[in-house]
């Protein structure tokens, strides 16, 4: 299992989810803005402009995954609690980015505005909440409150670990799986860590 708890092995897989959403998001803008339409069976799909403006937001949390996975990988941010800490804090903030784009998207494609106002407000209190969190993990206080999101935490990643593994199955999605499955065992074996389970008060 050393493969897995090495900070740096889980800072790469981030750095290259980071590259593969962002190439995925700018193809999906350039496919948006063209109107681009394929033919899949029976059904035709096409790429709207709302779509591109949503894969805008995607780009967006590429950039901010590849900027995590480097700093994780370089020692920037080494503690163990630092590295859980941020991670859930960047999850937090892709939820709102990615959310809001999606929202303005959905109705540049046709959908009611209060479809998409309500959209990004589910987005927005979901992404603050999961950031508060991730502040409460590093904030140097051992609380019931921390124990609890321990035990949220570690639901969290296993259901990600399952689904990491049910993504390489599929094969069209076994890179991104490989690393969501390395990221995730990473984020197991950290919460099970003596000092992380001390910092959390576990």
């Amino acid at each position: 299992m050393s493969f897995f708890s090495e900070p740096k092995n889980a800072g790469l897989a981030f750095i290259i989810i980071g590259v593969i959403t962002v190439i995925g998001g700018i193809i999906t803008v350039v496919l948006g803005a063209m109107g681009y339409e394929f033919e899949a069976g029976d059904n035709v799909y096409k790429f709207a402009l709302g779509t591109a403006v949503a894969a805008i937001g995607t780009i967006i949390y590429g950039c901010m995954q590849f900027g995590y996975g480097k700093k994780v990988r370089d020692g920037t941010v080494s503690a163990k609690i630092d590295i859980l800490a941020a991670f859930v804090k960047l999850v937090g903030v892709g939820t709102i980015v990615t959310g809001i784009f999606s929202a303005i998207g959905t109705v540049m494609n046709g959908d009611e505005i209060g479809t998409g106002i309500v959209s990004a407000i589910i987005s927005i209190v979901i992404g603050l909440i999961i950031i508060w969190i991730g502040t409460k993990i590093n904030d140097g206080k051992q609380t019931l409150g921390d124990k609890i999101i321990w035990v949220i935490l570690l639901i969290a990643f296993i259901l990600c670990l399952i689904a990491a593994i049910l993504e390489i199955i599929t094969i069209i999605g076994i890179i991104t799986g490989i690393c969501e499955l390395i990221i995730y065992v990473f984020m197991l074996i950290l919460l099970f860590d003596p000092e992380v389970k001390s910092e959390m008060g576990i």
